[in-house]
């Protein structure tokens, strides 16, 4: 009896673009306002309560879903979990635009390499639990 292969179950490039264009809007927004007020510091709160955890659930649930795969570091994962990939496309941005719009709002205008600074810490914390997962695993075998 012949059985179909796994199958990858991943979210359509259109939805995918759309979210990217999503955080494209939302980070010329907060680059637009940076007049201090108290309106711009609740949206880049309220931008940062969207974009973290949908980040935080898209990297648990790859892990979750690989549970006994070794992550690949830069290739797709054994199993992509469907919509995963939407979610860390809206999320990372989010999470970074609205962390740079409460700084851009309360400690004064922020240099240009602050952005990278603070993606360069969530793609690390991202390596380091690949890394701990892949770990966990061969300790296991």
């Amino acid at each position: 009896m012949a059985t179909q292969p796994h199958c990858q179950s991943i979210t359509p490039a259109w939805k995918v673009f759309t979210a990217i264009g999503f955080a494209g809007v939302v980070g010329a927004a907060v680059t637009y306002f940076r007049d201090g007020s108290t309106l711009a510091i609740i949206g880049g709160m309220v931008i940062l309560a969207i974009g973290l955890p949908l980040t935080v659930w898209s990297i648990l649930r790859t892990l979750r879903e690989n549970r006994g795969h070794r992550l690949p570091w830069w290739r797709t994962p054994p199993v992509n979990p469907r919509n995963v990939d939407l979610s860390r496309a809206v999320g990372i941005p989010t999470t970074i635009f609205g962390a740079l719009a409460i700084w851009l709002n309360t400690v004064g205008s922020a240099p240009w390499w602050l952005a990278a600074i603070f993606t360069a810490i969530l793609i690390a914390l991202f390596g380091a639990t690949v890394a701990v997962h892949n770990i966990r695993l061969s300790q296991r075998n």
